[in-house]
């Protein structure tokens, strides 16, 4: 085997140890990461062991180490690459690809091999097939935008039902100049106004936040970048690789981080419910 040969060999190895080694820190198990991605834990172990024969074709194992890296909060581009790279080099793929060349039949003399031969599978389909498939997924689109046009109609129909306007009786311009009248709830005045989020980045993280059920973000946060986002019910972090190099305000509510120094946090979650708990103490900080 060549230098080159055994330099490809040993960065396909480091590959498959260095997501070893990033789950290992952060004290994730492979049943875990399967459970998530949906990924087969027999296919999670043949990445770290570098195992290609294993490993179905290379355009899904790209998809694999993008779903593992995500999840772990790390560069998912960054690690395809280097898949992509390291892969470049295994033997065993170029093996897999001469083996396809020489299976390939070959054209018989006096046969043209475009035009006339037979027609892929794509252009024997008749086109209304696809006319009927598109008509189907705008109308499958219409339908759930009216479905989630109706729930949130519906939830804001519960709302005004659970706050009715105070209505004014006659007897009250009788009542004694002595009787007190009691002040607005912050916490209740405050779970009116739209939910705003400043967002600022103190050291590199992978961030997946949700903004009412819509992805606005998914993607490595560089330190010193400062966002802000407005929701009307909640925000909720799918994803945060590093946890201690993020610091969050919500309506002027301060939260200095949502966990230590590279941990990886799931499914954290700021509502109205969460505001109305928190909004009688704004100055203090919340983890």
């Amino acid at each position: 085997m060549s230098d080159q040969d055994a330099q490809a060999h040993s960065e396909l190895a480091s590959f498959g140890e260095e997501l070893k080694r990033e789950r290992e820190i952060r004290g994730i198990s492979l049943k875990e990461i399967s459970d998530e991605t949906k990924i087969s834990k027999r296919f999670l172990e043949a990445l770290e062991r570098n195992d290609h024969k294993t490993l179905p074709a290379p355009v899904f194992t790209r998809g694999f180490v993008r779903q593992y890296s995500r999840y772990l909060g790390i560069n998912a581009e960054e690690m395809v690459n280097r898949y992509n790279y390291a892969a470049a080099g295994d033997d065993r793929i170029e093996k897999s690809t001469q083996l396809e060349r020489l299976v390939q039949p070959p054209v018989p003399p006096g046969q043209p091999q475009s035009g006339k031969g037979i027609p892929p599978l794509y252009a024997r389909i008749d086109r209304n097939i696809y006319i009927t498939i598109a008509i189907v997924a705008a109308l499958a689109i219409v339908a759930w935008w009216a479905f989630r046009y109706k729930e949130q109609r519906s939830v804001e129909e519960a709302e005004a039902a659970a706050h009715p306007p105070v209505v004014a009786s006659s007897s009250a311009a009788v009542a004694p100049k002595s009787v007190a009248t009691v002040p607005a709830q912050p916490a209740a005045a405050a779970a009116g106004d739209v939910l705003r989020m400043t967002l600022d980045v103190n050291d590199n993280s992978w961030v997946t936040l949700e903004v009412d059920g819509k992805i606005v973000v998914s993607d490595e946060l560089k330190a010193g970048e400062h966002r802000t986002y407005e929701a009307k019910d909640r925000f909720r972090f799918k994803t945060v690789g590093n946890a201690g190099g993020v610091a969050l305000t919500i309506n002027d509510i301060h939260i200095p981080s949502l966990g230590r120094d590279r941990q990886v946090v799931h499914d954290r979650v700021f509502d109205r419910e969460w505001l109305r708990s928190h909004a009688s103490s704004p100055d203090q900080n919340h983890t």
